[in-house]
């Protein structure tokens, strides 16, 4: 990609009442279109890389908040007040695992939906992402949404989806973020590009709430905490990226970060928000192209939003050995302590009830949060010489856990599940669950029970032997209980599994 030196346009920026050179961007086109303050901008940065991004950014920062087109005051000029002081570090705060509950119109999403594809609307357009057609829709009504909440006793964001409000572009939709291995959670509002045949993602927008994430560059994902927005170390490609970082005299941040096949940029504001951006433009040859100062106009065009942080608080978090990084290397490179690990289980089972068929067998890394890091596991399915009341073969599913990734036992009550590996519910999520944790020659054992009626039960048993593996077990059965099969032979049979095969000295931690 390459920057042309139009220097002289920040000059003439102190010179108004001298005439511009011809700029690139066509100002009658962009107005025409209601984009009065995005031409303004356009105009005054030109393409300004040679001064560097202090200069973008000062000039930036004049045209979003210095005279209208008529010499005055613009009537809604931005503003970025601080927000209420916190009595505890925000970076090194979270937010519950369960993301609320919006049983009332949320402001927050048709803001950042506005306001997103008014400043990066064209920018898009222009990069060859979408066509503008793209961009020809409104957003539901509030009356709308909330006589669907009403008829159909829905939240908002699912009012939205049942009114046909998903698939859009700039669609900014609230989530939760793993943090710590699933210990804590940061909140964001996150658009993505919506085409459904594009076979790699060309953006992703977020708007993060304040809380458990820094200002400083580094490796991004969901192993750091607190997290890092951007990062200036290689990502896109084997190189580092062009990196920049400025403060603006408004109180914001704004970095960049230029891969050259593609752009990132990070906004921190003075309330403790902030929103980043990634745009792949051509990691996958898809040859698109956009310039670090017209992306650097948009993320500066987004207002700063007053997000809710009612349940952000400090988190302590337990010790943990961390998770492995993603390697699709691993499952083959573990492939045969996998299978003799497996085998070994099915032998035991058979032991227990006769001749069983074994489905498959293999080494799989569970990717957790974001998906940077897995869980490193070997699972097969089985089906057992039983059926079940219903005459369906009784099956079972045994995954071994190796070191690294989780926590073992139950999560606390009122938790998430987060790293453990059974589920027993979460406040909320509707799920009647009969839970219990013991401990057993020196091992921890934690089961689940969910039936409905008595007549359909489901069974998660997991073993955590202290020298850091576990084996989890899930089976069910329908129609009624089945003698010789239940909770306590089930846990029996559990126990009685073989440790897996895989190098202890590899997974010790310090």
């Amino acid at each position: 990609m390459e920057h042309h030196d139009h220097t002289e346009r920040l000059l003439l920026q102190g010179r108004p009442d001298d005439p511009a050179p011809p700029s690139a961007v066509d100002i009658k086109r962009v107005m025409s279109r209601g984009y009065r303050a995005q031409a303004r901008r356009n105009a005054a940065i030109g393409g300004a890389s040679a001064a560097g991004i202090a200069a973008i950014a000062a000039v930036l920062a004049l045209s979003l908040t210095g005279l209208g087109d008529d010499g005055q005051a613009p009537d809604a000029a931005q503003t970025f007040p601080p927000g209420e002081p916190f009595d505890f570090d925000p970076a090194t705060a979270a937010y519950p695992s369960v993301h609320p509950v919006f049983g009332t119109v949320d402001p927050v999403g048709r803001e950042l939906n506005t306001a997103a594809k008014d400043a990066f609307g064209e920018l898009a357009v222009d990069a060859g992402i979408f066509d503008a057609d793209a961009l020809d829709y409104e957003f539901p009504s509030d009356e709308a949404a909330l006589e669907v909440m009403g008829e159909h006793d829905l939240d908002y964001y699912s009012a939205l989806s049942d009114l046909g409000f998903n698939q859009e572009q700039f669609n900014f939709a609230p989530r939760g973020l793993d943090a710590k291995g699933g210990q804590a959670y940061l909140r964001a509002y996150v658009a993505l590009d919506s085409d459904e045949e594009a076979e790699h993602l060309a953006y992703r927008i977020s708007g993060y709430q304040p809380g458990g994430w820094t200002a400083e560059p580094g490796p991004t994902g969901d192993v750091a905490f607190p997290q890092h927005l951007i990062s200036d170390e290689a990502v896109w490609t084997d190189e580092a990226p062009e990196f920049a970082t400025e403060t603006l005299g408004d109180g914001r941040v704004l970095m960049t970060a230029d891969h050259g096949c593609a752009l990132e940029a990070a906004v921190v504001y003075p309330n403790g928000s902030a929103l980043t951006s990634r745009w792949d433009l051509d990691c996958h040859g898809q040859g698109r192209e956009m310039s670090l100062e017209d992306l650097s106009t948009a993320m500066l065009a987004m207002p700063q939003i007053d997000y809710d942080t009612s349940e952000l608080a400090p988190v302590e978090f337990l010790d943990m050995p961390p998770a492995w990084p993603a390697d699709e290397s691993w499952p083959q490179a573990a492939d045969a302590d996998a299978q003799a690990s497996l085998d070994a289980a099915v032998a035991v089972i058979e032991g227990v009830y006769g001749e069983t068929e074994q489905h498959g067998g293999s080494a799989v890394g569970l990717h957790t949060g974001s998906g940077e890091v897995v869980q490193r596991t070997y699972t097969a399915d089985v089906t057992l010489p039983l059926n079940d009341s219903l005459d369906i073969p009784i099956s079972m599913n045994v995954r071994y856990y190796l070191p690294g990734g989780w926590l073992p036992g139950l999560p606390p009550e009122g938790a998430g599940t987060g790293p453990y590996l059974i589920d027993c519910g979460a406040p909320g999520d509707g799920k009647d669950d009969q839970c219990a944790q013991s401990e057993l020659d020196g091992r921890t054992v934690a089961t689940r029970t969910w039936c409905i009626d008595d007549e359909h039960c489901s069974w998660f048993i997991g073993v955590f032997d202290e020298s850091g593996w576990a084996v989890v077990i899930e089976t069910g059965v329908g129609g009624g209980m089945v003698e010789g099969y239940g909770l306590e032979e089930l846990t029996e049979l559990a126990t009685a599994l073989p440790a897996p095969v895989y190098d202890p000295a590899e997974y010790e931690t310090d």
